[in-house]
């Protein structure tokens, strides 16, 4: 199996690449924004079937050009994931009501967790067209349902995985058109113990947070058992549906 993972430096994107290697694949592609700075290039070191790339999402360009070159090197691709991520970092933290909205942190959340992954899947393209069973999975969050929204608050990260959604929706539809055996999906990870959710975890009930290998591991399972029928949906960690 030829896998590609997104963001596989750390967290959930490096939980991805070690369940790659359990599950048998034979060569990994893996993009973190600064690789040989990231704990995922010091596990995983660069070998004849462990590739590493430079890859920022707010970088449109180097998308364009690390998508290229995975696909220089790569035969044909099985599985792509990324898992990019940003509720809050130095600069951005999440909205609890719209006097908080910021034009620069609203654009640099939208950049990073919609745009970033559809401008990916866009200059891998030819490889996911190509008629042969290939399994796609963008990480979103059950926050990004609309119909689920019953608390309000987090407007930007929210907005920006209901966009993702509908990417990926959106995509799948057309790429069904060339490649049937396809599928494509968004998936709620959980609240999974990662830089993302550790602001928020005295908050959180017992038992409600999980590592970031169960998580892969539950995710990786669920892409297993979904088929090209179940391409366009948008499913928790266990495999059951979430309304966009």
């Amino acid at each position: 199996m030829h896998i590609v993972i997104q963001g596989a430096g750390r967290g959930l994107g490096l939980a991805f690449a070690h369940h790659a290697i359990q599950a048998g694949a034979t060569d990994l592609y893996l993009t973190a924004r600064n690789p040989k700075a990231s704990e995922g290039y010091s596990q995983l070191m660069p070998s004849a079937s462990i590739h590493w790339f430079n890859m920022d999402f707010l970088q449109p360009a180097q998308i364009a050009s690390t998508g290229k070159a995975i696909l220089d090197t790569a035969p044909h691709i099985d599985r792509i994931i990324t898992t990019a991520g940003v509720l809050h970092d130095a600069k951005i933290q999440p909205e609890k009501q719209i006097g908080a909205l910021d034009p620069e942190a609203m654009l640099h959340t939208y950049q990073v967790n919609a745009m970033g992954p559809v401008l990916f899947l866009k200059a891998l393209w030819p490889a996911l067209r190509r008629a042969r069973p290939v399994t796609v999975a963008s990480l979103s969050a059950r926050v990004g349902s609309i119909t689920d929204n019953r608390l309000g608050g987090w407007y930007s990260y929210r907005a920006s995985k209901a966009a993702l959604n509908q990417y990926i929706h959106t995509l799948s539809i057309e790429l069904a058109r060339y490649n049937d055996q396809a599928k494509m999906v968004t998936l709620h990870p959980g609240t999974v113990e990662t830089n993302l959710s550790q602001p928020f975890r005295p908050n959180l009930a017992e038992g409600v947070l999980k590592s970031a290998a169960e998580s892969a591991d539950e995710m990786w399972a669920t892409l297993d058992q979904l088929s090209p029928d179940d391409s366009g949906g948008f499913y928790a960690y266990d495999g059951r549906p979430i309304p966009f």
